[in-house]
């Protein structure tokens, strides 16, 4: 519970972000065009930062262990998530934009951060295994699925700022190679701006839409009831069915950190991905605006259930 609250505590402070990029706009300070600056320091620049910050820690064989938990636990909610999308597709008339929002949560820009500060920057380490899944799946699935199409952007999938980092960042750990003070201060530095930064974005992007449009976008809800809370806790039926937390209790804690992620609101990369190929934009980002105001109240709620089923 005191876990729940202290999440519910950091996610509202991170909506009053939100807030005051909206206010900036609204009062003539920034534009909403700026948002792609912003965007772009956010992507290049803090995301990798607050990655390869977190791989600066001694390797033992339990954080690896947790690691390759993570993993495994990541890698099986997504491909259990494509399929059962797949089935829902005639059903509930699912297009791309929307199998793409059930898939792919927000896993960079506001998990990480939002780890860092209810867990502790140690944690992101473990949070940081979702990246892999997570790029390997939206550059192909994801991609293809916008488009209507099949293929694989294998370039775009290397070239993510995000795998890159930490790719970097398990070699130098793997290799025992730190960074120096000097650098790594600097990299702790950016990696904090994360957060801000992130959500700022968010209230510059939405200030010039009518809010009223996206609260009673009805077709939001059903999407986002199951990005936010059905698809999460079919993931955690899964993980209690394998039976992995019994077994190997000492992963508990990481595996909390992967939910985290796998509970997060719809994937920015969803919204940027349908302005590029112009497949129902503003669907795409009333899905990214409404999740991300709505996680404050299920993200705890599905982290306090883990809670009181495995720990």
């Amino acid at each position: 519970m005191e876990l729940s609250m202290v999440l519910l505590s950091k996610l509202t402070s991170m909506m009053l972000y939100v807030v005051l990029g909206f206010v900036l706009v609204r009062a003539g300070f920034l534009r909403s065009s700026d948002s792609v600056l912003l965007s772009r320091i956010t992507v290049w620049v803090l995301q990798p930062c607050i990655i390869i910050h977190a791989m600066e820690i001694e390797l033992t064989h339990e954080r690896m262990q947790g690691f390759v938990a993570c993993l495994i636990f990541s890698f099986s909610a997504y491909m259990v998530w494509i399929l059962v999308s797949k089935v829902l597709k005639k059903p509930l008339r699912l297009d791309g934009v929307d199998e793409d929002t059930l898939v792919y949560s927000n896993v960079g820009n506001l998990v990480l951060p939002l780890i860092s500060m209810v867990l502790g920057e140690e944690m992101v380490f473990y949070g940081s295994a979702i990246q892999i899944p997570f790029n390997l799946f939206i550059w192909t699935h994801g991609l293809s699925t916008i488009r209507g199409t099949r293929g694989i952007d294998v370039k775009r999938m290397l070239r993510n700022s995000n795998m890159i980092a930490l790719l970097a960042g398990l070699v130098m750990l793997f290799a025992g190679v730190r960074l120096p003070e000097v650098i790594d201060t600097s990299v702790s530095g950016f990696a904090s701006m994360l957060g801000p930064m992130s959500m700022l974005v968010v209230g510059v992007v939405i200030a010039d839409s009518k809010i009223k449009d996206v609260l009673l976008f009805k077709r939001a809800y059903l999407i986002l009831f199951g990005r936010l809370i059905a698809y999460p806790m079919l993931a955690m039926g899964l993980l209690y069915v394998s039976g992995i937390a019994g077994r190997y209790p000492q992963v508990i804690p990481a595996l909390m950190v992967t939910l985290l992620s796998l509970c997060a609101p719809p994937s920015s990369t969803i919204s940027q991905l349908a302005v590029v190929y112009d497949v129902q934009p503003i669907k795409a980002g009333i899905y990214n605006v409404l999740g991300t105001f709505l996680c404050v109240i299920t993200m705890p709620l599905i982290i306090l259930l883990y809670q009181m089923i495995f720990m």
